[in-house]
């Protein structure tokens, strides 16, 4: 009796001392500090917890030597381990050991031959009750079997009393999970309120939700923008009660629409808001589910594209400008050349279906070039422009008036039937021209001279009708001026030295006829000399200096255009490598391309060889290549650009804003330089729809990191609102006119162009 009582005290005493040790510890404490009493067994090197928590086998926590650890991790993810020793224990619930190398067949089967070499035997403890294992400890020593063995025999009461605790570490893991699991569902619960709140306060879309009787029930704070809506919000209103009945009729079908056919609806609508304002919004709404599947409301979202519509529109608007322009006459308003080959091919379709006769009067003003040398090209203009309403006053409805450029007008007659009756009309409009014309309070008073072709007899297209009329004017040209002729055969014959024709042009570049212009391009912020642009002219041995533009549009309907082009293009290379040696002027120089020579195949070839034949470097050179012309084979073109670009060669669009660039292609083009066409410049200052289109070429350039050359700047006025725009450089007659090569070295000096020669810096002056 006193023995059981003796083996009471101690057990309770056991008990009270294991309470101390792991009094006010968590699940990791305890689990930790269990495998570390096992360890003070001086015997056991390793000692390894694994428990069972939902049927996996979890290391919760290992002591090896001095370092201990808490885990929790899977048993499968330990690799030196003896996994199979381990799950045979729990399945077996018996404690085994096993000294390592007597059996290699059992060793490899429970997975020991992975322990390390001092391990010299292990041993399993299963904890739990007689039917199944709660857990495992898990014991490795570098002494034998026995003495191992020995020294587990002397922790029977950690076994028994660790399953209690095991126990208490399992149920408190579990409710440290659920406790991370509530945790993270109320910190996403939390995030998922403060998100839509955000959303709620901040978004400048309209946002609502409402339930099947049509109630708000949310909505965002962008409401109180809404006229109607008061400052408390949008919630508890009903639609009846907040828009105007029409738009509340509309937004109540589109919600019943939704609810019927439970797919989302879309609408675009207008809706004022409180300042007055109407603003464009697109409607999207759709409806809510619950977890069921179940329809319990509705949700709008509303955004407002008021901005995106107006740009919309005044992109609509700028490009129907842009086609306007396209084809017609900037500065007169009248169609230009490339709608006047569409009225007459027009016409001529008609004519050929009607039998009627068509004709083409080709209108030249006789001294115009007086009116702009003694009252300047404004004046000038302003008398075209005067000009041009008469001339359309003289015509019906059904026939065209076309400017083709300078000073040269054309006129389509449809449904004509005589000569007398054409004629007619070619004295009123010669006495409507000779009428004066008031001009910056000048009378100014001048004559015409017409020729005129007559479909069918004079030819059956466009071009050779022009090309008759052509004849006919000059013909009427030598006869005196203010007259009209009609095309008659034999005419070219005695035509001939009025036109410049292939053979004259052929000789002018076999004979050294041609000779380069130059006009500067200037910095326009601080004034430094940028760029030069060669330009063609012809001294004609007997009509003396001839215009580019009467005998280019010739070359171009020859391969003459060809010849011209590389002429120009190997002067330009070999004046440009003088200047540099002589010091005077170091930038490049620049050369427009024709359309013709962009599709020479060899063209590139040439450009190499002229470069290396002038030893001029291929940074030096700028070739300037026309919006349309580059968008005409934009892909050829795209290929040819970078060969050029490869070889060292600037390029530059010119004329930019009248061709009709694709953005896809113009990203493309491996080009530095934009050049904005001077239709643009004329009236920029003035005229809001030119100031706004050259405003969006200069910000389009800049955005694709392109210089900026605007063209044709004559006034103060234009090149102040350039610069504010922040255009990069200009070229035009307030800076400098085009200059022969002598006229130019009088004004240029150590790469700088100077406006009066006589000038000398004064640190050169000192020198």
């Amino acid at each position: 009796m006193q023995l059981k009582t003796e083996a009471k005290h101690s057990a309770v005493e056991l008990i009270r001392k294991f309470q101390r040790l792991f009094k006010d510890l968590n699940h990791k404490q305890i689990a930790e500090r269990l495998v570390k009493l096992v360890v003070a067994q001086p015997v056991i090197t390793r000692c390894v917890l694994v428990v069972c928590r939902d049927d996996e086998l979890y290391v919760e926590a290992m002591v090896h030597g001095d370092t201990s650890v808490s885990l929790s991790a899977p048993l499968n993810s330990f690799q030196n381990l003896p996994q199979g020793l381990i799950r045979q224990a729990f399945h077996s619930v018996e404690a085994t050991g096993f000294e390592l190398g007597s059996d290699n067949e059992t060793t490899a089967s429970l997975g020991l031959g992975d322990l390390k070499a001092d391990v010299q035997s292990v041993a399993v403890q299963p904890v739990g009750d007689e039917d199944s294992s709660v857990a495992v400890y898990y014991c490795e020593s570098s002494t034998d079997h026995e003495q191992l063995q020995a020294a587990m025999s002397r922790l029977d009461s950690l076994w028994a009393f660790s399953g209690l605790m095991i126990y208490q570490v399992i149920q408190m893991r579990h409710y440290a999970e659920q406790a991370d699991k509530f945790r993270i569902a109320e910190q996403a619960l939390w995030a998922s309120e403060t998100y839509l709140n955000a959303i709620l306060y901040y978004s400048p879309a309209l946002i609502s939700v409402k339930d099947l009787d049509g109630n708000v029930v949310l909505a965002s704070d962008h409401f109180k923008h809404i006229e109607g809506i008061s400052d408390d919000g949008y919630v508890g209103s009903n639609i009846q009660d907040v828009y105007e009945p029409e738009l509340a009729q509309k937004i109540t079908e589109a919600d019943s629409l939704v609810l019927e056919t439970l797919e989302p609806h879309e609408l675009e609508e207008e809706i004022r808001h409180k300042d007055g304002s109407l603003h464009t919004y697109w409607m999207v709404r759709f409806p809510l589910r619950d977890k069921k599947g179940k329809v319990f409301g509705l949700c709008s979202i509303s955004t407002d594209i008021t901005e995106r519509k107006n740009a919309e529109d005044a992109l609509r608007d700028q490009q129907s400008r842009l086609n306007y322009m396209a084809f017609h006459d900037s500065l007169t308003s009248l169609p230009n050349r490339a709608l006047f080959y569409d009225r007459i091919n027009h016409g001529l379709a008609r004519a050929r279906r009607s039998g009627n006769r068509l004709a083409l009067m080709l209108l030249d003003l006789d001294r115009f070039k007086n009116i702009n040398d003694s009252l300047g090209h404004d004046a000038g203009d302003m008398f075209l422009k005067a000009l041009s309403k008469r001339l359309e006053e003289n015509v019906r409805d059904m026939d065209t008036v076309a400017r083709l450029g300078g000073d040269e007008f054309v006129l389509v007659l449809e449904g004509v039937h005589s000569e007398e009756d054409i004629a007619c009309v070619a004295r009123k409009v010669l006495a409507s021209v000779a009428r004066p014309i008031n001009v910056m309070k000048h009378e100014i008073s001048t004559s015409a001279s017409i020729g005129i072709s007559v479909f069918p007899q004079d030819g059956d297209e466009a071009d050779s009708l022009l090309k008759h009329a052509d004849i006919a004017m000059y013909k009427a040209k030598e006869a005196g001026k203010d007259n009209f002729k009609f095309y008659a055969d034999g005419m070219s014959a005695s035509a001939v030295n009025f036109l410049l024709l292939e053979n004259d042009l052929r000789r002018a570049i076999d004979t050294d006829q041609l000779l380069l212009h130059y006009q500067p391009q200037f910095d326009l912020q601080t004034g430094s000399l940028l760029g030069m642009e060669a330009l063609v002219r012809w001294e004609h041995p007997e009509r003396g200096l001839v215009s580019p533009a009467h005998f280019i549009p010739l070359a171009e309907e020859t391969d003459l255009i060809v010849l011209l082009g590389d002429w120009v293009l190997r002067a330009a290379c070999q004046q440009q490598k003088i200047w540099l040696r002589e010091g005077k002027y170091c930038q490049k120089v620049s050369v427009n391309l024709s359309p013709r020579q962009l599709r020479e195949r060899s063209f590139t070839q040439r450009v190499g060889e002229i470069l290396k034949q002038t030893g001029l470097p291929a940074r030096y050179l700028e070739l300037e290549i026309t919006e349309s012309s580059a968008m005409e084979h934009a892909g050829q073109t795209i290929n040819m650009m970078n060969e050029l670009n490869a070889m060292g060669v600037s390029l530059a669009i010119d004329d930019f804003g009248t061709g009709y660039s694709s953005l896809a292609y113009l990203k493309r083009f491996p080009i530095q330089k934009l050049k904005i066409d001077r239709s643009f410049i004329n009236d920029i200052a003035t005229d809001q729809n030119d100031a706004a289109i050259a405003k969006s070429i200069i910000n389009l350039a800049h955005n694709m990191a392109l210089n900026v050359v605007a063209e044709g700047v004559e006034y103060e006025e234009q090149a102040e609102w350039l610069r504010q725009q922040g255009c990069d450089m200009v070229q035009g007659f307030l800076y400098a006119k085009p200059m022969s090569v002598e006229q130019l070295d009088q004004h240029l000096r150590g790469g700088e162009f100077y406006s009066t020669a006589n000038v000398v810096t004064l640190s050169n002056k000192l020198a």
